[in-house]
Formats: structure tokens, sequence, C-alpha cells
């Protein structure tokens, strides 16, 4: 075993956020082998999602038996019934991990996830966690007492609209933020879900038939691959309101939101769920958070076991997690201000990538304001659609007149909301972006 100090571990455990002091903390973990990494909330009265994460070695070195993780589970009650899990690809466009966390010591590898209707579970009975993880080994926690729902007084957004800072323009973004009291525990657990409609680069309201080699303008079309909905990873932290007078989170800060993030481009919706926690699982979590080490700093290392209550019943290796239970309070949160959107630099540049161009902005019966799009002869037509390019509109020229017979055409790609991720089958209970009924 190799002694090794740990900075910001809670890198490794997919989101989990805490609120506490920072510390040293030294822990004795292998550095040969893979770590897996369970955590989540069982959330009674709705449904509960639990990630099964395996984290790389620690010395660096390529793991030759080390591939990607798959699992099985089932939540378990005292009176011997099972709720099954039901296995769910993670969604990973965008994701903690992508952005600079080079400085981590375990960076993972791979996710699973298990979803479980959890609507019908009783605060009457204690309930445990298996994990079944294949050549991973299996996995149970400890028997867990379903602790009663706090009371979620608001869901707040506060928007920043940018200033300057000693020359430095410091962006625009939005926060959300929650209050919640509880009349049982000062400590409480809160998981967030995001989904959000946004659109594709372009629109185009005409149809290319390659068999007869024609446009149609179909101006009542929309394109079908315009419009995209996207759901983002569950997100878990611990907030503790031990310190204060009583059991109650202000303002307990939940996210940002650049105003270049697509998130806000049209449609967003955030579903908050708060339960009571355990002293227990408040601590395991503010340990994972704040741990942190300072070359001579004097610290006092605490003497924590960070197994928490995950335990290896097969196999071999270290595993990490602690899994809470507790009725919740839920709240959504609508956010369609469109005005604060402004598209990102990357969704810019990526559109200059999409469109070619035009080798005749020089000619005046091409449009001298579109040199950055394709406008193909009639001739080129099923070449330019055989490229994998569709046209988008008709050419316009620097006068703003219509230049018939000429067509603006564009990458597919351009054209097709689904390049970032998301998906044109809407789920039934979305709302259309323009519903006055929308409430925060």
């Amino acid at each position: 075993m190799k002694r090794l100090t740990f900075k910001y571990l809670s890198i490794i455990c997919l989101t989990v956020m805490a609120v506490s002091c920072t510390y040293e903390f030294k822990a004795d973990i292998p550095s040969d082998t893979d770590i897996v990494i369970i955590d989540g909330q069982i959330l009674a009265g709705s449904s509960s999602s639990i990630s099964i994460a395996l984290a790389s070695r620690l010395d660096g070195k390529e793991n030759t038996e080390s591939g990607g993780i798959t699992a099985s589970g089932y939540i378990e009650s005292e009176d011997g019934s099972r709720i099954q899990g039901v296995p769910e690809n993670p969604y990973s466009s965008w994701d903690d991990f992508s952005s600079s966390h080079s400085s981590s010591l375990y960076t993972p590898s791979n996710t699973a996830k298990l979803n479980f209707d959890t609507s019908e579970i009783s605060q009457d009975k204690k309930y445990r966690l298996h994990i079944d993880a294949g050549d991973r080994g299996s996995f149970d926690s400890d028997w867990i007492t379903v602790y009663p729902a706090p009371v979620i007084d608001s869901v707040s957004c506060f928007k920043y609209d940018g200033s300057i800072a000693y020359g430095q323009y410091s962006g625009r973004y939005v926060d959300f933020r929650v209050t919640a009291h509880s009349d049982y525990s000062p400590y409480f657990s809160i998981t967030y879900d995001e989904a959000w409609e946004y659109t594709a680069l372009q629109n185009c309201y005409l149809t290319y038939n390659h068999d007869t080699d024609q446009i149609v303008e179909e101006h009542w079309f929309e394109n079908p691959y315009y419009r995209c909905w996207k759901k983002g990873s569950t997100r878990t932290m611990a907030v503790s309101a031990a310190s204060h007078s009583e059991n109650k989170i202000v303002n307990a800060y939940l996210l940002s939101i650049d105003h270049t993030d697509d998130r806000v481009s049209v449609l967003y919706r955030l579903t908050v769920n708060v339960g009571s926690a355990s002293k227990e699982y408040q601590e395991y979590w503010t340990n994972l958070e704040e741990i942190s080490y300072v070359d001579g700093d004097l610290f006092t290392p605490i003497p924590s076991n960070m197994e928490g209550n995950i335990h290896r019943t097969t196999g071999t290796g270290p595993v990490l997690g602690y899994v809470g239970a507790s009725k919740v309070a839920t709240k959504v949160y609508w956010f369609r201000e469109r005005s604060f959107y402004r598209m990102s630099d990357v969704r810019n540049n990526l559109l200059k990538q999409f469109t070619y161009f035009n080798p005749n902005y020089d000619d005046p019966n091409y449009p001298g304001d579109e040199a950055i799009y394709y406008c193909p002869p009639a001739t080129d037509w099923y070449f330019a659609y055989s490229m994998g390019n569709i046209p988008l509109r008709k050419a316009i020229n620097a006068k703003g007149e219509i230049i018939y017979g000429t067509y603006v055409w564009a990458r597919r790609e351009c054209t097709d909301c689904q390049y970032f991720g998301g998906t044109i089958d809407f789920p039934s209970d979305w709302p259309d972006r323009d519903d006055p009924n929308l409430t925060k």
C-alpha cells in the first residue's frame, strides 16, 4: 500500500459537491489498481440514479486488464422485496471531467448508470443497494434509514450581466440556487437534473430531390433536425446547516451557466430534489470535496475512513462511495430568456467549418454577403448533395435582392442539431417553448 496525498478527490466522484473547510487528508489507497466509485441518493417518492464509475490507477501505468464497466443491481427492502435497476448510457457530451482537471490523481475512465423507480419506497423500512459490476466485483451498501423530506422554499436564478474589472470582461452568466429548511436534520442531500431545448446552427426551408435534381421551395416546411432536446447528467451535492441557528440552507449554490451555453438558448428545465441526510453522509462528501494538499501547510490530517457505506462482497480492489436515502421535496425551474443567449465562439467556428467558401464571391450575380457559403450552379447540385451539402435558402446579393435560381448551400451538420449530442425525439411532457403557463 502506498501512502498518497489527495487533492480535490471529489473530482473522481462524478460532480459530488459539499460545503466545509479545507483540510489535508492522507489515505492508504493502492496505486496499482483501478478504483470503483459508487454514489447517488435513493429518493423515496421519486426516481433514483446510482452511478458506478471506474477511476484509473494512481501510478499512471496502463492497466491491461482495465476496460469498460457495466453494472446491474437492485435496491432491497428489509422485507426482501427488490427494485431492479435499469441501465442507462451516461450523457457525456458536456462533462466536468472534460475540463481542466489534470491535477487530479484519479481520472474517470468509464461510468455506468442505473435508474430505479423508488416512488413506492416506504419511510418505515430500511433499504440497501446491491451492485454487480461483472468482473469488477459485487458491492453492497449498509442498511439505510429513509429520512423525512425537508421543504424547498425556493429555487432562484441570479443573472449577472457582466462587468469589467482590472481590464478583464467577466462575462454574462446565471447562477441557480436553492433555499430549503427541515424539521428533522441540519444536513441536506441535493440532486438536480437538467434538460433543455436547443437548435441547429442554421434552419432550412428547402428540400433537394436527388432523383429529379430539383430544389423544392416548401415555405411551410421546417427542417425536422432543427430543434433538439438534450438531457444532462444527474448531479449530487451535500450541504450542511449545522452551524446555523436553524435547519435551513439559504441560496445554496447549484450551478452556473454562461450566456454562450446552448442550455439557455431556447428553453431550459432544472429539476431540483432536496432530501434530508445523516451526519455521516455529510461528513463523507465534505471530506472528499474539500481535501487539499499544500506543500508546507500545517493543517492537521483528518483520520477518516474514506470507504463510506459501500462494501465489496466479491473480487478485490478498493471501492469508494456513500449512498443515502430520503423522501424528497421537488421543485422545477424553467429558464427561457432568449435575449440572454449569445452564440458561442465554438458554435460560430463550427458554422464556418460546415460551410464552403464561395469561389464566385466577386461575381455580381452571386451574393457578396454570403461569401462563407457555397452557392453552386444548378449543374453542380447533385455533386454538392453527394458531398454532404443541402440547400438552405435563396441567395441574396449585397443589395438585398433575391437571386432567383441560385441557392445557398451548407453542410448537413450545419442544419442538424443532433450533431451537438441531442435528439429530435422530445419527451411527451416537454412543453411548447412559447407556453405562457410555464412557472418558475
